[in-house]
């Protein structure tokens, strides 16, 4: 395994360059970041080719904006590894999001939004196939009320942004797939009510969701129910966020969340030239507690253009019930599964990512490579692989 790792990471390496919001409820709803410098006009059309109407442009008191997106993102993995003396290795493939949607602003303070997914997202498929609705959002950005600045209100079917990683959007992550920590609390699509509003130095945003999933849309509101709050303001030159999801509703009722309570610390800092992210989550299922932390530092090797990334996450579990990655999309387990060989739940998980982004175009065009090793243990687990991975990221 040791020199296969060093033959993985030296290709990784190598081959990489050469292979070419707090306003908002949910990351995936933010305003555009600033434009830097690109690399030229095709870049800029690229970047405001959705943008159909803007008031700035015409005057209109009815409709301000008008705007169509979307995001394709292709990945590939050839993992390679070991189970209780057993090997596995194997290729996969992934069309892994295919989304797109539209969003109209209008009254001067509503927004309507929606998305729809038009790929199944399992590993081996890259079939187009309209699977269902992503998210489907109103929203009303109120005048000051009180203490509080342009408070947020929204009700729909939207993103739970809990913890460091999944809070990022898929459009701006820094790593092919996000840990496993991130995606142990990572819950599906939820519909619900949520806000989002300033008090002095803290942007606070809550939220009040069905545990059901959606009917194609939106979901059913015959279960029970999930409380999520999150604070987030500047310390230290660097931002802090604390999150928490309570999860009201028996085993039976919840559908999509998968734990009874969940907390998340994630701080952000610029270290001379480093950006540094890190994350320790703790959360609780019926089997017993789920713990880690997740550590990332990046930086830019070629200022805007090829950018260095690296990822140690650590999971534990009080019980035998972590898992690597997940065996419907690119992993470890759905290599392994398909090499005939099922990995066993253990309870401790330590995973180390190295990579290599390119960017053609910001984050609206680029290219990922990475190699991870990830060993699992606990019980009669014993798993140990190294994972070679590729992407290609595109958004408008």
């Amino acid at each position: 395994m040791t020199h296969r790792f060093l033959l993985l990471a030296g290709l990784a390496l190598t081959m990489g360059p050469l292979v070419l919001q707090a306003a908002d409820f949910s990351s995936e709803d933010s305003k555009k970041k600033k434009k830097k410098k690109g690399p030229g006009d095709w870049c800029d059309t690229l970047q405001d080719f959705g943008e159909l109407y803007d008031v700035k442009k015409k005057k209109n008191p009815y409709v301000q904006k008008v705007e169509i997106f979307g995001r394709y993102q292709q990945q590939w993995i050839y993992s390679d590894g070991t189970d209780r003396g057993r090997d596995f290795s194997g290729y996969g493939q992934e069309l892994r999001r295919f989304r797109v949607g539209a969003s109209v602003e209008f009254f001067d303070r509503w927004k309507f939004q929606g998305r729809i997914n038009l790929e199944e997202g399992d590993v081996n498929n890259t079939r187009l196939h309209h699977n269902d609705v992503d998210t489907l959002i109103i929203r009303y950005e109120s005048k000051d009320i009180g203490f509080l600045d342009e408070p947020m209100f929204g009700y729909g079917l939207t993103k739970v942004d809990f913890g460091g990683e999944w809070y990022t959007s898929s459009r701006y992550i820094k790593t092919v797939e996000r840990s496993n920590l991130a995606t142990i609390f990572s819950p599906d699509r939820a519909t619900g009510f949520f806000s989002a509003f300033e008090i002095e130095d803290f942007d606070v945003v809550c939220g009040i969701f069905s545990s059901r999933d959606r009917d194609y849309a939106l979901a059913d509101w015959d279960g029970g129910e999930v409380y999520f709050a999150s604070i987030r303001t500047k310390i230290g030159k660097g931002k802090l966020r604390a999150d928490y999801m309570y999860v009201d509703a028996t085993e039976e009722e919840d559908e999509i969340f998968g734990f009874n309570w969940a907390a998340s610390l994630t701080y952000d800092k610029d270290i001379g030239d480093w950006e540094l992210m890190v994350n320790g989550t703790y959360g609780r299922n019926e089997d017993g507690d789920i713990y880690g932390i997740v550590i990332m530092p990046s930086i830019y090797l070629i200022e805007d253009r090829l950018e260095a990334v690296f990822r140690y996450q650590w999971a534990h579990s009080t019980s035998l019930q972590l898992r690597p990655g997940n065996d419907n999309h690119t992993s470890i387990r759905a290599i392994a599964e398909a090499d005939g060989l099922r990995i066993a739940p253990g309870d401790d998980n330590h995973a180390f990512y190295a990579g290599l982004n390119y960017y053609f175009c910001e984050d609206n065009l680029k290219l990922m490579t990475g190699i991870e090793y990830e060993t699992l243990t606990g019980g009669i687990t014993d798993t140990e692989a190294t994972t070679l991975w590729g992407a290609l990221r595109f958004y408008f």
